[in-house]
């Protein structure tokens, strides 16, 4: 068996065209933070994690002070590479700066094991190469005017997509004009989808249902601040919509906490955040097993393998247009839908990052 000789790490800062804005925030470089690993046979693995903005030096830092030492000479074995990480860092893990470097180890991990296999990701966890629905997010920006939202959205419909989401937080009467505008744009057979990316109280997020009760949504997206279940909870007592959330999770546990609490309708697990592939399938099996629907959030180069392989994810999120402009052939929708690569691993290979080192 072969085991870790090397591993190298990168801090990239790639520029969007234009500021991104959501209820919350607004943000116009994507931090990406790489992962090499290589083995005594000399195979390679590619790993990745990612902020918006900010923080991707303390990751790799984290990486490279704490995870380095614990995975070199450790067996090529993702899933023990991921339970000897999380038992040597659970002292100062197990959320932000420690899953999301955590997340890029694990990624490359497996990366690793399907190339030195021969073996797509997808493969690896028993999926079968089949076309992936994607839903559209990118023309949906906060910033956007309320034409702009609408040309995207049919835009997005023309293209075979099978869903639109768009962001709300300007104000509940304008959200449920722009919303309403939207919704009467698109075919009765596409989706659509709010993000109010945690901006709401509990009251708040019901008023905002209520103002759009004549509009048929797929769902509302993290209408509540994160971490409090109990709210999720009683939001969804409250309101028809459905609810989903998960992109700030950092953990099996905490999708736990917000399922027993009765607060989700669509789990959304992002595999850079919740402390990658390994810690993802637990999320997926766990959404199996309560009857949910699956969602994951961003990362659709490697979502598009993990959707292969369970039967409760309706569709994922096409979102990548930064990752997509430094990665050699990254995954493009064929009418609205998404096909993992055949090449040996998760098939990404970055290309002139070089031009985007952080200092």
């Amino acid at each position: 068996m072969s085991q870790i000789t090397d591993i190298q790490t990168g801090l990239y800062r790639i520029p969007n065209e234009t500021a991104l804005e959501d209820a919350t925030q607004s943000f116009d470089v994507l931090e990406l933070v790489t992962v090499e690993l290589t083995t005594s046979t000399g195979g390679r693995g590619v790993g990745f994690t990612y902020t918006i903005g900010s923080g991707g030096a303390a990751i790799e830092t984290f990486l490279e002070s704490v995870c380095a030492p614990i995975v070199l000479d450790e067996p090529a074995v993702p899933r023990e590479i991921r339970s000897t990480l999380t038992a040597e860092t659970t002292f100062v893990g197990r959320e932000g700066i420690s899953e999301l470097a955590l997340s890029a180890v694990d990624i490359a991990a497996w990366d690793l094991l399907g190339r030195e296999t021969g073996t797509p990701l997808y493969r690896l966890f028993g999926g079968d190469r089949q076309p992936v629905p994607a839903y559209e997010t990118h023309g949906g920006w906060l910033h956007y005017d309320e034409e702009t939202l609408v040309d995207n959205a049919e835009r997005a419909a023309e293209d075979g997509f099978a869903g639109v989401k768009m962001k709300v937080g300007r104000g509940h009467a304008e959200d449920a004009r722009r919303v309403t505008a939207v919704a009467e744009a698109l075919p009765p057979d596409v989706d659509l989808m709010i993000d109010a990316n945690c901006a709401y109280t509990v009251d708040e997020a019901r008023r905002l249902a209520s103002q759009l009760s004549n509009v048929d949504l797929a769902w509302l997206e993290e209408p509540l601040e994160k971490g409090d279940y109990a709210a999720y909870g009683d939001l969804r007592s409250h309101v028809d919509t459905p609810i989903a959330t998960g992109e700030n999770y950092y953990n099996p546990t905490q999708f736990k906490q917000v399922i027993e609490a009765d607060g989700v309708d669509v789990v959304q697990p992002d595999v850079a955040r919740v402390g990658g592939i390994t810690p993802w399938i637990e999320v997926a099996e766990l959404a199996d097993a309560w009857g949910l629907s699956l969602s994951p959030h961003y990362i659709e180069p490697i979502h598009v393998h993990l959707a292969t392989g369970y039967d409760n994810i309706p569709y994922i999120e096409h979102h990548s247009t930064v990752l997509d402009s430094v990665m050699d052939s990254p995954p493009t929708p064929d009418d609205g839908l998404l096909y993992p690569p055949e090449s040996p691993g998760h098939g990404i290979e970055f290309e002139g990052l070089e031009r985007y080192a952080a200092e």
